[in-house]
């Protein structure tokens, strides 16, 4: 009979909400791979009629912590792999969900290793003393690092704090590495920086031990990319074997457009799907 009582109980607590998850929020970030570079002309058939349970926000031109509807209308937009990676959350979720990106084509985390009118991931601590996040205008500001960790703190302010059931910051989803090329020898030392940078910042914020060691999944650069560095390659991997929950998926052969630098169709889809069973094996998805 107490067993009987119990389930009962349990049942209607569920039903009113008592056991609901936080809301699961997932970030994006790097450069022209991350951003998207396949036209919406060639947008896989499922994702056509966009989502239902996906928020989405992208912060690397304007932040005001409110998420919008991400929708694939304009043919002379672009899709990338987080679009895939969403629907497939969504597909497994069934239930309300956060993205925030942050991308820009050409950038590294080397300060010199790009032009001078591109902003940077730099997670130096002198030089994020004295540049402010970018938000479309160089001028202005050159840290992508707080375009993206400011994007999320208004984020949070404006929509995730007020959440009834509040919610849960799974992982940073990370694509870059051709534009550190030419720097590739401090590769290593500026990747460990960063990824602890954005980790302690979003700690910071959400006040959640577990976000110090916040899940880190980035996959490598082609090797087919005109780009491609074996220096760069060697330091990811390096950082992946030492930072703990640092995750790297291989994309040594992932096929390439044209240009020989961004993924075609067929390897954006096949990013965004490594990416959710990455995701999916950390157990993630809940």
């Amino acid at each position: 009979m107490k067993k009987k009582i119990f389930a009962l109980t349990a049942m209607l607590l569920s039903i009113c909400g008592v056991y609901a998850q936080p809301a699961s929020v997932f970030l994006t970030a790097g450069q022209s791979n991350a951003d998207g570079r396949v036209y919406n002309s060639q947008l896989p058939e499922y994702l056509k009629d966009g989502y239902e349970y996906l928020h989405y926000k992208k912060v690397t031109s304007s932040s005001d912590g409110m998420f919008e509807k991400r929708n694939f209308d304009n043919m002379k937009e672009r899709w990338a792999f987080c679009d895939v990676t969403n629907y497939l959350i969504e597909k497994s979720l069934q239930a309300n969900f956060y993205s925030i990106k942050c991308t820009e084509g050409g950038t590294s985390i080397d300060t010199a290793a790009t032009a001078p009118t591109k902003p940077v991931w730099c997670a130096d601590a002198e030089w994020l003393a004295v540049n402010k996040a970018y938000r479309g205008d160089i001028n202005k500001g050159k840290s992508l690092t707080k375009s993206l960790i400011e994007g999320f703190y208004d984020c949070v302010d404006v929509t995730l704090s007020k959440l009834q059931h509040g919610y849960d910051v799974k992982a940073i989803m990370w694509h870059q590495g051709e534009s550190d090329r030419k720097k590739a020898d401090n590769y290593y030392q500026n990747f460990k920086d960063m990824i602890c940078y954005m980790r302690n910042a979003i700690y910071e914020k959400t006040g959640d031990e577990k976000d110090k060691t916040l899940p880190f999944i980035f996959g490598t650069v082609s090797r087919k990319s005109r780009q491609y560095s074996s220096r760069v390659e060697e330091a990811q991997r390096k950082v992946a074997s030492e930072l703990e929950h640092v995750y790297l998926i291989d994309l040594g052969d992932a096929p390439l457009g044209k240009d020989v630098l961004h993924f075609d169709s067929a390897g954006t889809e096949s990013l965004g799907k490594k990416m959710f069973e990455k995701l999916e094996e950390l157990n993630l998805i809940k």
